[in-house]
């Protein structure tokens, strides 16, 4: 993930805060990976680049590793949001669906972090620089769904939530209770496909990134040993592992009660 520098920090270093919402949300858009006919993110053809690991669906964060749309993410803290819905304009080779817009997935938000310094410390002029504080976004939920799957954002659809202008790459769209309780409904009525994105995101990495990744993960061992001064000790775990120990069968707390664990939890259903 270097892009315009790097952010060097696991998730679990990340001094997270647990976040009460109502059970409204917000629709934001990302672009998808112009190789892939699995919606995932796009992925850098080199590095350093200015593509963006966001949504950072291993982890399940939004914000940490980029800085994406911070006034929109800024917004949904202070509305007291829970739900994060993750659109994308297609532009591959399904012609039915060639420049529309498609929901692929979403985030249970319960955990959030003010991640302002930590930008302006390792990016290059990230977008929060100046502001007073830039909020990363965390889910113990992670849903996304296949292609086929994805719920297409018709002007029908538009319309019922009171959107009346033409979607583009900066549209954020707000969701009553009502209106996220149908959504969330459809896309967990579909299988979660998070681990085949994942899988794919990995595959279509530059050469040489996860020997990258693996180095910052020695680091990361090596501080935490040496500032505890024993030979052994536990440390936090990387995106990478923390995306590998998420576990199926899972139960999500309650819509108001904050998460009963640091671990990422993801959707199941």
């Amino acid at each position: 993930m270097d892009f315009n520098g790097r952010v060097q920090k696991s998730v679990g270093s990340i001094p997270w805060q647990d976040y009460r919402a109502a059970n409204t949300g917000m629709i934001v858009t990302y672009t998808l990976d112009p190789v892939s006919e699995i919606p995932i993110r796009e992925v850098p053809e080199e590095y350093p680049s200015n593509v963006l690991p966001e949504p950072n669906y291993e982890t399940g964060t939004y914000g940490l590793y980029a800085c994406p749309k911070n006034k929109y993410r800024n917004a949904f803290y202070k509305s007291k949001m829970r739900y994060l819905f993750f659109a994308a304009k297609y532009e591959g080779r399904k012609e039915e669906l060639l420049d529309k817009y498609i929901m692929t997935g979403y985030y249970r938000i319960v955990k959030t972090a003010d991640v302002v310094k930590i930008h302006a410390r390792y990016l290059a002029e990230p977008p929060c620089m100046g502001y007073d504080m830039c909020i990363a976004l965390r889910a113990d939920e992670v849903h996304f769904v296949s292609l086929a799957d994805a719920f297409v954002l018709t002007n029908e659809a538009l319309e019922k939530w009171g959107h009346k202008s033409v979607i583009t790459r900066q549209t954020r769209i707000l969701l009553s209770d009502e209106q996220a309780r149908e959504l969330l409904e459809y896309l967990r009525s579909k299988p979660n496909a998070l681990a085949t994105y994942i899988e794919e995101t990995k595959r279509l990495q530059p050469a040489g990134e996860e020997e990258e990744e693996e180095k910052i993960e020695e680091e990361e061992e090596s501080t935490a040993m040496e500032t505890s001064g024993q030979t052994s000790a536990p440390v936090a775990e990387s995106p990478a592992q923390e995306a590998a120990a998420e576990q199926p069968g899972e139960q999500a707390p309650a819509p108001d009660a904050p998460a009963s664990s640091d671990q990422p939890m993801v959707s199941t259903q």
